[in-house]
């Protein structure tokens, strides 16, 4: 009987002990997800954070022209539109709101190149735009775009308004990234920035205003330069 009674018990301890154990396993499986999501959590909150102090500096601002180049420099290579209106460029087509878009190119609407929006590149002599582009006739929609070409450099000219826009009152102007196949479209012949004469030239102690550029989903897609002085 006695027997019985230690065998009942030791099978009792053992299933006591057995449940324990798997209480302690599962506790311990459970922190560990816990400490994982809150890590995974951490460094997706580390990311977004530094993602938005990249762009801080161009929110709105006011930087130089070495600042300027530096940001053609830090995006290339990436999904983000950098958007330059030289005073040379704005002089030389007055009345034209032409700005150079390096990286990713913008277009106001979300379609892609199959869909009839595919970016028009146009020849140019030397820095003569024609009439013809000037007037972007022939030119559908609002992927109005045209290639300059000077001293064997090239650069695609956006409209300021009309590829890229920002409502009255809005912090930041509002665009898509210009896409063929699901793939962004891209131009990174920077070469103009620092030939002197190009309309493209950045000088380097120039003042320029910053404004981002942003989806329509708010993720920003490139910043907009245009040189004050």
């Amino acid at each position: 009987m006695s027997e019985d009674v230690s065998a009942t018990m030791r099978v009792g301890i053992t299933v006591i002990l057995v449940a324990a154990l798997v209480a302690t396993v599962l506790n311990l499986m459970v922190m560990s997800n816990s400490l994982l999501s809150g890590g995974q959590t951490t460094l997706q909150s580390g990311i977004d954070s530094v993602s938005t102090q990249e762009f801080a500096t161009y929110d709105n601002s006011k930087v130089s022209g070495t600042q300027v180049a530096t940001a053609l420099s830090l995006f290339q290579g990436r999904d983000i539109a950098i958007i330059v209106r030289t005073k040379a460029l704005a002089e030389a087509f007055a009345g034209k709101n032409y700005a150079i878009n390096y990286g990713a190119l913008v277009t106001a609407d979300g379609k892609p190149s199959g869909s009839g929006n595919k970016a028009k590149m146009l020849a140019i002599d030397g820095y003569t735009i024609p009439s013809s582009c000037q007037s972007m006739s022939g030119i559908s929609g609002d992927a109005k775009t045209a290639i300059v070409s000077g001293q064997a450099k090239t650069a695609v000219i956006v409209e300021v308004g009309t590829s890229f826009a920002r409502s009255e009152g809005n912090p930041f102007y509002t665009a898509y990234l210009h896409n063929t196949s699901g793939l962004v479209d891209s131009s990174y012949d920077t070469i103009g920035t620092t030939v002197l004469g190009n309309y493209a030239y950045i000088l380097s102690s120039a003042r320029f205003s910053s404004v981002l550029i942003k989806d329509p989903t708010g993720s920003i897609v490139g910043i907009y330069f245009e040189q004050l002085q």
